[in-house]
């Protein structure tokens, strides 16, 4: 059995590995105009009933992943908001009632790995030719 939730909102925010920079960032909310601090995690947040809007973002020297959201809370009723950070920078954030994927996951592992790819090519390019080479 659970617990029973508190009126309001519980904002989950996450971010995915390949922006593990974003842990030094404490994302941020706004709710109905008014600034509010999150953690990486379930965020527990009071509010009365009615409709909220809410925006998301990770500060850094531009508000990183933004996005937003409208929600209604019924009296006694809580809603799960959940948030999830870019995995590159200059995209938009995800939000949703339900849990939501990273955007530019695929982006960002392509990011990482072909430059890596480049770099063994290059280390090992001349040893990789040699031996097509010697056959």
């Amino acid at each position: 059995m659970h617990p029973q939730q508190p009126q309001g909102i519980t904002i989950n925010t996450k971010y995915t590995w390949m922006a593990f920079m974003l842990a030094m960032f404490k994302p941020k909310a706004l709710i109905n105009g008014h600034q509010v601090n999150l953690v990486w995690g379930d965020n527990p947040i009071p509010v009365p009933p009615g409709t909220h809007t809410i925006e998301v973002w990770v500060p850094y020297l531009w508000k990183i992943g933004q996005a937003v959201i409208q929600v209604t809370v019924h009296p006694g009723g809580s809603v799960p908001v959940f948030y999830a950070a870019p995995a590159i920078t200059f995209m938009k954030g995800a939000i949703g009632t339900q849990p939501v994927e990273v955007p530019g996951k695929v982006a960002g592992i392509l990011l990482m790995v072909v430059p890596l790819a480049l770099i063994v090519l290059c280390c090992c390019g001349s040893a990789i030719l040699s031996a097509v080479d010697g056959s």
